[in-house]
C-alpha cells in the first residue's frame, strides 16, 4: 500500500497546487466526470464540470490571489480501490464579496477516491471550515 499512499498524497498536492496556480482545468481533472462537492457554506456540486464552473468563478473573484497549504494528510483504505484522505488546511489571500481581505481560514478537507485504470481521482469531497471555540453541544 505505501505506493498507494504516495499516489492519493499526490493527487492531495495537486489539489493545493492547482489551486493556488487558480489552474482551476487542472483542479478538475482530479476529479472523476460523476464526483460531487460540498464547500464548506453548504454548496453541492455534482460532476466535473460543476465543480470546474464554480470554482472558475470563485477563484476571479474572492480567491483570485488565495494560497492553500494542506496540513496533516490522512489516508487509509476501507477497500483495496476506494481511499479516503482528510486534510487538515490553511487559507489565506482570499476576500470578502466587497474585496476586503479576510483573515486565515483552518479547515479539513475529505476526499474519497478511486482507482480507476491505474490512476487515483476524486469521487467525492467535503470541506468544513474549523470554527475555534463552537461546540454543537455541552460537554
Amino acid at each position: 500500500m505505501p505506493a498507494a499512499i504516495a499516489e492519493v498524497n499526490r493527487v492531495v498536492a495537486a489539489f493545493a497546487e492547482s489551486w493556488n496556480r487558480h489552474d482551476m482545468a487542472a483542479f478538475a481533472e482530479l476529479f472523476a466526470p460523476d464526483a460531487e462537492f460540498v464547500n464548506v457554506v453548504g454548496i453541492w456540486w455534482k460532476g466535473r464540470e460543476d465543480i470546474r464552473k464554480a470554482h472558475e468563478f470563485t477563484h476571479s473573484t474572492m480567491f483570485r490571489n488565495s494560497r492553500l497549504t494542506m496540513l496533516d494528510v490522512s489516508v487509509r483504505f476501507p477497500v483495496p480501490h476506494l481511499a479516503i484522505a482528510r486534510s487538515r488546511w490553511v487559507l489565506e489571500g482570499h476576500v470578502g464579496p466587497d474585496g476586503a481581505a479576510l483573515p486565515a481560514r483552518n479547515g479539513i478537507l475529505v476526499n474519497v477516491l478511486t482507482n480507476v485504470s491505474g490512476k487515483w481521482l476524486i469521487i467525492d469531497s467535503q470541506n468544513t471550515d474549523i470554527i475555534e471555540g463552537a461546540i454543537s453541544r455541552p460537554q
